[in-house]
């Protein structure tokens, strides 16, 4: 993506669940947006909600049958 992309458009963060909470409660950060269960996704959006943060989720759906 480096090659096709400016620098800063696109950004990738990951790390062992410890970063996460930091960055969706950070007062300077304004958009959230997550990949991943949809158990984290509740949790980054609740996170989010208490500061009004833009939120876009990709959620894993589990097929129960």
């Amino acid at each position: 993506a480096q090659s096709i992309f400016p620098p800063g458009v696109l950004q990738v963060v990951a790390d062992d669940g410890t970063l996460g909470p930091h960055l969706v409660n950070h007062p300077g950060i304004q958009q959230i947006s997550f990949t991943g269960s949809t158990a984290t996704g509740k949790k980054v959006m609740e996170a989010a909600a208490k500061t009004m943060k833009k939120v876009t989720l990709e959620l894993s759906v589990t097929n129960s049958s």
